[in-house]
């Protein structure tokens, strides 16, 4: 989402909130509420919106949808749903932007039924049947807290679609350790998740990792939660994530990204000081964090922190290969000469190997490193 990075800790309490919503009419014990926050998603919502209407189930479902003063026109085709559809849909506003954080959290405590879905404006279910897997899985393991699937990954700019994103990129989905598996990378796609209301707002969604984690919002609930309970997951495509060519997680701005993965790290990090973890863990996560930095470092010619970085990862094992790209992303992190003739050589590099292995998968974007 485009909007204004937020830093301080706030009270959840003092988030401006109101509802437009039709009680007589509204369906009076619904079993799921459906979470979708949104902003600026005038090509998408409605798309999200009828994901969530298509689906076929035995119970009752309500959507709460989150909508932040957007300045197209999302606003407008939320409202007219609403008027649509007034027995399932509820929309929470103000009549200013919030940010992000502060919608989501507003939304969700909107949510009071027993079970939250979660699908953001951009993003939507493509399987009629999702909410009943998810809910059929937590009432049968009472012992789980939350269930999470695999989804298709939709490049908006392409319209290329990668099916089965864990399968395609042979992604392992832990069941045991999640703390610390989640410290290592996070592989829940918010748009999967079904969870018991209960747990969500036992955990602290308000500033679990707030100033930590300022531009991520679900990494530390799922971090929370699965200090609280076991968390399932259904080895089955349920959604599509949308990567757009601009938005929080995903940018061309070199900086903004960084700025991005920082603030993965930095949850990380929190949670790492709040909880502990084993030394294994610890190192893993440094390493990778210190990977990343020294890469947007010669990328952004930051020779300050390219050093710092430089000189941890010199003290860690490493193969040739890692300990050769090390070298180049520092010493073309040094000056512009230097960036200009690494940076020739990784490109060649690249262009040749796509030309002898042309079906050579990239990078998953949704799933951060």
């Amino acid at each position: 989402m485009n909007e204004r990075p937020e830093h301080n800790i706030f009270d959840p309490d003092k988030i401006p909130c109101r509802e437009i919503s039709d009680p007589r009419a509204l369906i009076k014990e619904p079993v799921v509420s459906v979470n979708m926050i949104t902003y600026n998603h005038e090509s998408y919502i409605a798309q999200a919106i009828e994901g969530v209407l298509q689906q076929e189930t035995s119970f009752p479902f309500e959507l709460v949808i989150g909508e932040d003063c957007s300045t197209d026109g999302t606003r407008e085709i939320v409202f007219d749903y609403q008027k649509k559809y007034p027995d399932i849909i509820r929309i929470i506003t103000s009549d200013q932007n919030v940010g992000m954080r502060k919608n989501g959290l507003r939304t969700t405590r909107a949510c009071r039924w027993k079970y939250i879905a979660f699908c953001e404006g951009d993003d939507y279910w493509h399987h009629p049947l999702k909410l009943q897997k998810q809910v059929d899985f937590l009432e049968a393991n009472p012992d789980y807290g939350m269930v999470h699937s695999d989804y298709d990954n939709l490049i908006n700019k392409t319209g290329q679609i990668i099916k089965s994103v864990h399968q395609y990129y042979n992604i392992r989905i832990p069941t045991d350790n999640l703390c610390e598996e989640l410290l290592i990378n996070n592989f829940i796609g918010t748009l999967t998740v079904c969870a018991r209301t209960k747990l969500i707002k036992q955990v602290d969604i308000g500033n679990s990792g707030s100033q930590e984690g300022r531009l991520i919002g679900d990494r530390p609930l799922w971090m929370e939660i699965s200090r609280h309970s076991k968390i399932g997951y259904i080895d089955e495509s349920l959604a599509v994530y949308r990567t757009l060519e601009e938005s929080a997680s995903n940018s061309s701005n070199r900086r903004k990204r960084l700025d991005f993965l920082k603030s993965s790290y930095n949850i990380r990090f929190h949670f790492i000081e709040k909880y502990g973890c084993s030394e294994k863990t610890r190192n893993i996560v440094l390493r990778k964090y210190h990977k990343m930095i020294l890469r947007y470092s010669f990328l952004l010619m930051d020779k300050k922190n390219a050093r710092n970085s430089f000189g941890f990862l010199q003290t860690v094992e490493c193969n040739k290969k890692e300990r050769a790209m090390n070298y180049c992303r520092y010493f073309g992190s040094r000056n512009r000469l230097n960036w200009l003739i690494i940076r020739s050589l990784m490109v060649a590099r690249k262009l040749l190997h796509e030309r002898l292995c042309p079906t050579l998968r990239g990078d998953p974007k949704v799933v951060d490193n």
